[in-house]
């Protein structure tokens, strides 16, 4: 339990803004005089209460007690102090704060994004493991540039499998299917360790791929369901950043893979660490409200097959140059430039690290100013320099290559949301394979097409310079074609599906916490 005590010098107008239920952070309850409770908001216990003084000069003297436990699994102790903070403030005018949405998040939609941000470490990580490590297998094995590009496409192959699947979660729910596409693709990560060559690393990564693809799908599919329309793309960017740790969570353990042969095997063991964590998760994975909803009234399942062409060439055209440009660059570092094992971890490290603060501003801005204009200027410039750093050695391949990092993750939470909003709950699931399997082939295309210009022209950055178009004619497109979404509900776009009615309490809360002795805390003063 956090408890929060502060000390306001005010006048009686003073006194009755704090004696107003607080509408920002969460939505209290009155419970009695000077006493308020949890109505709504991400916590599994609140209270607040007022101690009031008169003093002779016609002031009062208020000392306001905050006691709290959030409900948030894993990440709490990162927003809790952020929080306690927060609650401290005498002003209670909703505002969005770098760390938190401008709307009250209900209890069931904070649990339900903060479970998501932990399975998607998870996804991040059996990502892109196989783009990680094909540079020292194929080293391993023998095999050439061409041979590791082939490989990476044909692993894009396992999207049927999660075509085949990923579809039940229109009909049974999002979480059966997030659950159970984790354990599998655990799984079937961990056999590449045993692998003997490289098509066997091919064909157990190509399962492994695809469920996790279909697993990304479903967690952003699941939380633009879940979270209020001003802050879609804001909490896809919270899921983006936990992915990218995941990821990053590979770059930390690739230097083994240099330091004895067979050493990136090691690699693929690590997910096994992941499944104690998942079951711990998976208890506290609540589904979308929104799919409830739908289940419930029966809402129809119907494709709106121009949004779906939009953006099915979006994905195909983005895939077609990203794919190449980010899971060929170890190759690039290690055969063109000599780079070590340990250097090419540092490298991903240092380009990396600075695009996770773009995620999170670029999910705020594209909530404010809208998707449009954030999406199509993070992608065509993320892209331009991203081809620009395969033309530059020494230090200006590292400034580039992280300038254009930073300006390629900003994209995502401004564009991944659409493939969720503009299709109706019932239908959401399948039309998010069936984009997956057009952005995998526009992946497979991209990479076949590089190695195979790389082999030509025996020069890797030349290939992956001429696919640039391709996003450039993506941004073009979202620029003209796309529709704003920022802070439009669901509904709006998709009229056949349930209104969502408004949340007034959080089921399961406790409204109230035991009176507990003081704890010693830094007071805070507040002059009127």
């Amino acid at each position: 339990m956090t408890r929060v005590q502060q000390f306001h010098l005010v006048d009686a107008e003073g006194l009755e803004v704090l004696r107003r239920p607080r509408t920002d952070l969460l939505l209290e309850t009155p419970l009695a005089d000077d006493e308020w409770g949890l109505g709504v908001g991400p916590f599994r216990a609140y209270r607040r209460s007022l101690d009031v003084t008169l003093r002779p000069d016609g002031r009062y003297e208020v000392a306001e007690r905050t006691e709290f436990t959030m409900s948030l699994p894993i990440w709490w102790p990162l927003i809790q102090p952020l929080m306690r903070r927060a609650l401290r403030s005498a002003n209670r005018i909703p505002r969005t704060r770098w760390w938190w949405p401008r709307e009250v998040v209900t209890r069931r939609t904070g649990q339900l994004v903060a479970a998501l941000c932990v399975i998607s470490v998870m996804a991040g990580y059996l990502g892109v493991v196989i783009g990680q490590t094909i540079t020292f297998a194929a080293a391993d094995f023998g095999n050439s540039d061409s041979a590791q590009a082939n490989t990476l496409a044909g692993v894009r192959v396992g999207v049927l499998l999660s075509l085949m699947l990923i579809h039940r979660a229109d009909r049974v729910g999002r979480r059966p299917l997030i659950i159970g596409f984790s354990a599998a693709a655990i799984g079937f990560t961990m056999m590449g360790a045993l692998a003997p060559n490289l098509v066997v690393l091919g064909a157990t990564q190509t399962l492994a791929r695809g469920l996790t693809t279909g697993l990304i799908t479903l967690i952003v599919l699941a939380t633009t369901e879940e979270v209020p329309a001003g802050s879609r793309a804001f909490s896809i960017s919270l899921i983006t950043v936990s992915a990218a740790l995941g990821a990053g969570m590979v770059v930390w353990v690739l230097p083994l893979a240099g330091l004895f042969q067979g050493g990136w095997r090691v690699v693929y063991l690590v997910p096994g660490l992941f499944l104690p964590l998942l079951w711990w998760v998976a208890k506290r994975l609540p589904e979308t409200r929104r799919f409830d909803a739908a289940a419930a009234h029966g809402a129809p399942a119907t494709i709106h097959w121009y949004r779906f062409a939009l953006i099915g060439f979006a994905a195909f055209a983005a895939s077609f140059y990203l794919s190449p440009a980010s899971q060929l660059r170890n190759e690039f570092l290690r055969d063109d430039l000599g780079y070590s094992a340990g250097t090419i971890s540092l490298f991903q490290l240092v380009i990396s690290t600075p695009a996770g603060l773009s995620i999170i501003v670029a999910g705020m801005l594209a909530d404010r100013i809208g998707r449009r204009l954030v999406g199509a200027v993070g992608l065509a410039g993320g892209a331009a320099l991203s081809a620009l750093s395969y033309q530059l050695q020494g230090p200006w391949l590292w400034v580039v290559a992280c300038a254009g990092m930073v300006l390629a993750g900003a994209s995502f939470p401004a564009t991944r949301g659409y493939q969720t909003e503009l299709f109706p709950t019932r239908s959401r699931a399948r039309v998010g394979g069936l984009l997956d399997v057009v952005g995998v082939a526009g992946s497979a295309s991209g990479l076949v097409l590089a190695g195979y210009l790389s082999q030509r022209w025996d020069n890797l950055g030349s290939a992956i310079g001429v696919l640039v178009f391709a996003p450039m004619l993506v941004a073009v497109a979202i620029l003209v074609l796309f529709p704003e979404t920022a802070a439009v509900e669901l509904e709006e776009f998709n009229p056949h599906d349930p209104e969502m009615a408004p949340v007034v309490s959080d089921p399961d809360h406790v409204p109230n916490v035991p009176n507990v002795p003081d704890v010693p805390d830094v007071p805070a003063t507040a002059e009127p």
